[in-house]
């Protein structure tokens, strides 16, 4: 793309070399072109109305700008837009090293081209994601399985369709060189499933260690309802969960170091006293286990029961063979997401998806906490596909990951069915943290919470009404004698304009628009509406072959836009040099023969 662009900025040399060389040669081409230029300049120059607000739609200038036009552009794909042929800022962009190569190249071709086309519209300068709609609109075949088709960075995808997501998107994956993962414990899609034990990837020899149990304790105890005295007992049973899981973390080897001694330990009670007395005679991590074992000891009689109610209730999901056989062991490890390609797949059945929202919590904590022990790194990216994120509450990892989680690598995607359920899932405010810290997108909106939100969040233009009207009327009076008379006529119009303000969109016309209608927020960008396209209609993305005919379609015309070019520009030379000679001779003549 680089040669490319250089062919062609040297092909737009020649263009201006000639132009100012027929100026030069013919001065009334001088006149010409500065005709054109403020006939241009009028145009892009004309007033925008600011009394009550300037908000607009996002165009092709400003998607060319941030990266977000073009097939060659990264990030999900948000559908199609109609743009017109893009003239100036074409040209302005071949030259501008702030736009990429590809992105430069596909929009000065384009000049060449038919008038109007639908180029993909693509987040590429998004961080994070959040993506509502209600169900059954298109999350899936429109942002979900594109975005797998496409993105070659590795993945962790919840499946919770029975293995949708996984039967469309895994074979493709594979060809792009990815190790593909398959975390299904109920085998909707495999017979021989992987599986992922979330203490086997704690180094009891790591600082961290006891912090990752108290991660894997928090992860499975749900907050959402969370109210009066019931907060100790969470805290309680969060404790509880994390003291033993560092005790079998602590002793425990190979198989019997997982969650499903944990479960052993607090479903018996001898050995739950036994554990507890191991664990503060223990002078492991220089006596925090000791610690942690001593704060189990004050529980006492109906505290001791209710905490450990609390405790079973988290820990059910663990209770069922297949959700035993899926946490005893692990076929591969967390940090591989960032040592390789992979795409892990979360599979679970629809019915059982949230009776089992510990388990996801559990798996999408474990696999957050070893990319995030990778370090600092922007080079290898893992987006993590949450579908459905309702079913995983507020989790702190998550949080984390969309504030920090930028700087090791990771990228969220996040699905709701509307601002309800966010809030729901995000109380005391949360939910306004999360919509700072993601772009956004709305299709298919069907509650007036979310549209309003939306128009709000479109905020207002500056529009010019008119008013006016037209009136007449004619008299006729006679003297007193009865004789003689005069007659009246008028008549009058007036034309009165002002501005006012109003929301690009009105709640009520977000409210009717197509489902296949997309409006997205993304930082430093005006929100932009685009038509979404389905996986099964169009590829999301060109394969090989076709990149590399598209490449050489691309290379093609843009040496031809070149002989082209330096033909008229020796045309040109050559032109303007007889011009030259001619009035070098009509100078040596005699001023009566010129």
């Amino acid at each position: 793309m680089k040669l490319i662009r250089i062919v062609l900025i040297a092909s737009l040399a020649m263009a201006v070399y000639a132009c100012f060389a027929l100026c030069m040669a013919e001065p009334w081409f001088l006149a010409l072109f500065a005709i054109a230029a403020i006939a241009i300049a009028g145009k892009r120059g004309s007033d925008t109305l600011w009394a009550h607000g300037t908000a607009r739609w996002a165009d092709a200038g400003d998607l060319r700008r941030a990266g977000m036009l073009g097939s060659s552009s990264q990030g999900m794909v948000i559908g199609r837009m109609e743009v017109p042929k893009p003239k100036l800022q074409a040209v302005l962009g071949l030259i501008n090293p702030h736009v990429g190569a590809s992105v430069a190249c596909e929009a000065f071709l384009g000049l060449f081209r038919k008038s109007v086309e639908q180029p993909l519209v693509r987040l590429s300068n998004a961080v994070h994601t959040a993506v509502f709609a209600p169900t059954g609109v298109g999350k899936g075949v429109s942002c979900v399985i594109p975005f797998l088709l496409s993105c070659e960075d590795s993945c962790v995808v919840l499946d919770l369709k029975d293995g949708e997501l996984a039967k469309i998107t895994a074979e493709a994956r594979r060809k792009m060189g990815h190790r593909i993962i398959l975390l299904d414990p109920y085998k909707r899609v495999t017979d021989t499933p992987d599986t992922l034990n979330s203490l086997l990837s704690i180094d009891k020899t790591s600082p961290f260690a006891i912090d990752d149990c108290r991660e894997t304790a928090a992860a499975m105890v749900d907050r959402k309802d969370e109210n009066g005295d019931g907060i100790h007992f969470l805290d309680n049973a969060e404790r509880a969960i994390a003291g033993i899981a560092a005790l079998v973390v602590q002793f425990a080897e190979g198989e019997h170091k997982s969650l499903q001694a944990v479960c052993d330990i607090v479903s018996n009670p001898q050995k739950w006293l036994k554990a507890v007395e191991l664990m503060s005679a223990s002078d492991a991590w220089e006596g925090m286990l000791a610690r942690m074992g001593g704060s189990l000891t004050h529980l006492k009689e109906r505290e001791m029961a209710s905490t450990m109610t609390t405790i079973s209730r988290f820990l059910t999901f663990l209770s069922t063979p297949a959700i035993a056989a899926s946490t005893r062991s692990s076929s591969f490890h967390p940090s591989e997401l960032l040592t390789q390609k992979l795409t892990v797949y979360l599979v679970l059945p629809s019915e059982r998806a949230s009776t089992l929202s510990p388990l996801l919590r559990l798996w999408i904590g474990t696999l957050l906490r070893g990319v995030i022990r990778g370090g600092l790194q922007e080079n290898n990216k893992v987006h993590f596909i949450c579908d459905e994120a309702n079913l995983l509450g507020k989790m702190n990892q998550i949080a984390d990951a969309l504030t920090i989680g930028r700087g090791f690598g990771i990228r969220m995607q996040l699905y709701y069915q509307d601002c309800g359920q966010l809030k729901k899932c995000w109380p005391d405010g949360a939910d306004q943290t999360l919509l700072s810290n993601v772009s956004q997108v709305f299709f298919g909106v069907n509650d007036l919470p979310t549209a309003e939100y939306v128009s709000s969040r479109l905020g207002e233009s500056t529009i010019v009404v008119n008013s006016g009207g037209t009136n007449s009327g004619s008299s006729f009076s006679t003297g007193a004698d009865g004789g003689g008379g005069s007659t009246t006529r008028s008549k009058g119009a007036n034309d009165n304009w002002a501005q006012q303000g109003r929301h690009l969109l009105k709640p009520s016309e977000v409210l009717s628009l197509s489902q296949r209608i997309a409006i997205a927020f993304t930082p430093g960008v005006a929100p932009v509406w685009t038509r979404l396209l389905r996986y099964y209609e169009e590829a999301p993305v060109p394969g090989r072959g076709q990149r590399l005919w598209a490449g050489v379609k691309m290379l093609a015309g843009s040496v031809f836009i070149f002989a082209f070019a330096l033909m008229m520009a020796m045309g040109v030379t050559v032109f303007a040099s007889e011009k030259q000679q001619e009035r070098k001779v009509k100078a040596t003549e005699p001023f009566w023969f010129r």
